[in-house]
């Protein structure tokens, strides 16, 4: 599983939100609701806002609990 607890605190702490970063990268609003349920959101994405916001991909998704194979 996965959290982007570290995004939003990061959007949080510099007054910023999911809504106004989803308008500034472009993407959808399925992502937006994605990223502030901890659901999937496609690697390219993520990359995308890291680049954005220049951050690495620590700064934005964590780890939360690794699925047994």
């Amino acid at each position: 599983m996965f959290s982007f607890l570290p995004l939003r605190t990061y959007l949080e702490a510099n007054d910023l939100s999911v809504k106004w970063l989803m308008r500034e990268v472009g993407f959808s609003t399925n992502v937006a609701v994605a990223l502030n349920n901890d659901q999937p959101v496609k690697i390219e994405i993520i990359a995308e806002i890291c680049r954005f916001l220049k951050l690495s991909i620590e700064e934005v998704v964590i780890v939360t609990q690794v699925e047994a194979p």
